[in-house]
Formats: C-alpha cells, sequence, structure tokens
C-alpha cells in the first residue's frame, strides 16, 4: 500500500517548494501527496488544498493522525509546539520532516527509524539537492541500527523500546554486537556496519550481545540475545471437513517444531475455497492474527502439479495438493517444504519475497 504523505506549507516560497517536492515524490514513487497551502498564497496552484487564517494548528494535528509522513514547510519551533500535545510513542507516531521554505535543509524531526523520517529525510534531500539533517545517533555513527534492520525484513522482536535502546547504544558506542543472520536474508541489506558477523556459535563469546535473524528457533539459549522474526512465511493448509480446532492447532504446533519455525514469523494462510467455511482454518488465523485467502482449484491448477498428489484430494477437490499449491500460489514462490501430515491436515510453507512497506 502506498504511503501517505502530507506537505503543509504556509509562505509563497514555502508553497513553490511544496508543489516542486508534490512533483518530484509523484515522479519517483507510488506515494500518495497531498498538499495543503494557507488560504493566502494558495490560489495559484488549483491541484492543491487550501487552509484559513487560525486553521493550521487543527490542520496538522489531524494529518498527524491520518498520513504516514507530514512534511512542514515552515519553522522548526512552530512545528514541536502544534504537535507537542498529539505526540504519542514512536511505533506509533507518523514521520515527520521540517523543512525552510526554499529547501536549503531537510530535518528529520519525529520517527526517525519506526516511522522512517530518516529514509524519506535523505529521499527528500537527493531530489531538492538540500541538506539532510538527521541526529539520531546510530545515523551519525553510520552503523546498522536494530529497529532499521528489522523493519527492512519485516521483523519482530520482544521488549521493543529497551531492546532498541540498548542495542543501539551499544552500536552507537561502537562496542561489539554480534549477528547472525539467515543466508536468504543477507540481500535485503546493503550492509552491516557496526555488527560483526558470524556463521558458528563458537565464534561467539557467551556474554557477547547477540543479534539473530531468522524464522527458526533451533539456537542455543543465551541471555544477552535479541531474536528478530522476519514476518514473511506462509501457510499453505489442505485438510478433511469439519476437522477440530484442536486437530489443526495441534498439528500446527508439530509442523513449526518439525521445521523448527517461530510461530511468530507466519504472515498469512491459504487454501481451497472449498474450506472457505471450515471453522478450524477460521480459528487458526484468528489465533495468529494473520490473515486467509482462499483460491479456486483452476487459480491453483498450474502449481499443484509441481508436488506430490493425493487421488483422494484431486477426486475431491480438483487439485491433487492443496497445501503445497496454496503456499505457492499465495507467497508466488515454490513451496519450501513438502506437504506435511497430521490430523487429516496438510500444511506446507512458503516463504515471500520482501516488499518495502
Amino acid at each position: 500500500m502506498a504511503s501517505k504523505f502530507a506537505i503543509v506549507a504556509l509562505t509563497q516560497q514555502g508553497a513553490r517548494t511544496a508543489v516542486e517536492l508534490a512533483q518530484l515524490l509523484h515522479a519517483q514513487s507510488n506515494y500518495q501527496v497531498t498538499v495543503f497551502l494557507a488560504a493566502k498564497v494558495q490560489a495559484q496552484w488549483p491541484q492543491t488544498h487550501s487552509f484559513g487564517s487560525g486553521e493550521m494548528p487543527k490542520l496538522l494535528q489531524q494529518l498527524f493522525r491520518q498520513q504516514d509522513c507530514v512534511i512542514c514547510i515552515m519553522a522548526t519551533g512552530i512545528v514541536v509546539r502544534i504537535l507537542a500535545p498529539v505526540i504519542q510513542d514512536k511505533t506509533l507516531d507518523p514521520a515527520v520532516i521540517v523543512l525552510d521554505e526554499k529547501a536549503h535543509h531537510v530535518i528529520s524531526l519525529l520517527s526517525g527509524h519506526v516511522g522512517r523520517a530518516n529514509q524519506w529525510t535523505l529521499e527528500i534531500s537527493s531530489l531538492l539537492h538540500s541538506h539532510a539533517v538527521i541526529t539520531t545517533a546510530t545515523d551519525t555513527e553510520n552503523v546498522q541500527a536494530l529497529d532499521v534492520m528489522a523493519q527492512k525484513v519485516h521483523g519482530w522482536y520482544p521488549n521493543f523500546k529497551a531492546n532498541t535502546k540498548w542495542i543501539n547504544g551499544l552500536l552507537a558506542n561502537h562496542e561489539t554486537v554480534y549477528l547472525y543472520i539467515e543466508p536468504y536474508l543477507e540481500p535485503y541489506f546493503d550492509n552491516f556496519n557496526g555488527l560483526t558477523r558470524v556463521e558458528s556459535w563458537e565464534q561467539i563469546p557467551d556474554t557477547a550481545p547477540l543479534v539473530i535473524l531468522s524464522d527458526h528457533i533451533n539456537f542455543p539459549k543465551r541471555e544477552r540475545v535479541v531474536h528478530v522474526i522476519p514476518q514473511i512465511n506462509v501457510l499453505g493448509i489442505g485438510c478433511r471437513k469439519n476437522i477440530t480446532y484442536q486437530m489443526l492447532q495441534q498439528a500446527f504446533t508439530e509442523f513449526c517444531d518439525f521445521y523448527q519455525l517461530a510461530s511468530l514469523s507466519f504472515c498469512a494462510m491459504a487454501s481451497i475455497d472449498l474450506k472457505q467455511s471450515e471453522p478450524a482454518i477460521q480459528y487458526l488465523s484468528r489465533q495468529l492474527g494473520i490473515p486467509v485467502t482462499f483460491y479456486t482449484a483452476t487459480q491453483l491448477q498450474h502449481t499443484h502439479q509441481q508436488y506430490p498428489a493425493s487421488s483422494f484430494v484431486q477426486r475431491v477437490t480438483g487439485v491433487g495438493n492443496v497445501a503445497c499449491a496454496a503456499a505457492d500460489v499465495k507467497s508466488q514462490q515454490a513451496a519450501l517444504t513438502d506437504k506435511f501430515v497430521k490430523n487429516q491436515v496438510t500444511l506446507a510453507l512458503g516463504r515471500k519475497q520482501i516488499k518495502e512497506k
């Protein structure tokens, strides 16, 4: 889904910069960009929205709640005073970026990492040939921040605030932090600045801080570790009619144990449309908090022949292997496992290509 940007400007020169930036962003990306200008300067730009005298504080706070990024072409102090009452938490707040009206400087003001203000500040400064102002310690020290690294792989990790502060503090101080990463995740990173890569546990001192980027759980227990779980796996499901919640839950648990997968690594489920009203599948979807997609036999036809087939399943559904075919179609890649059979349930693993949020 395209990120939503709002650009707000007060003066004539600020309006020119706002319109120019909106055009550049439209040309370079699929962002949804809306420009808001003070009514006194808006007339010559009919494609923009206007706000009247005294309406700007209310508008800015409203945009803060609705947009992914709010770009303010005005004094930093004005923005701080207006937004102070609505700022909540860096995991919830949008990116806020401030420009002077001639775009000499682009300032990442709020939600630098999680909200991507730092990323967008660099992008905007490049488009406008401006100077980017970023004060986040890991960025100024040119090290790879934990929260940025997790964001690139749609990753989850526990105790977000505490662990982010701990690891990023170590990295900013150039202390040793080890990193173990699954090979399939490596292409999504330009660098691992500040981190010490390892491939075996013998290379890591017992008390050293460690970051693990993996969808697996078969790692030795350690005290000083942050396990980042990429949420990119797809669960393909086939089953007999009217299986119970317990049968599917047990099958899923044993499937994860067999392949040593973190249950939190799943971002989607998929099956055939004949199972659309199957209560157990809907139950597991709710339990995992992930959506389930149902495909017709026709949609699964071009992939199911690549996998071992069941004549019974073929007869009933028109597809010889529902679990693998559904995982394949949903992930748009070949299933990574054979079908796993338990309790009249078949399961298979697919993995989505990572795309930027």
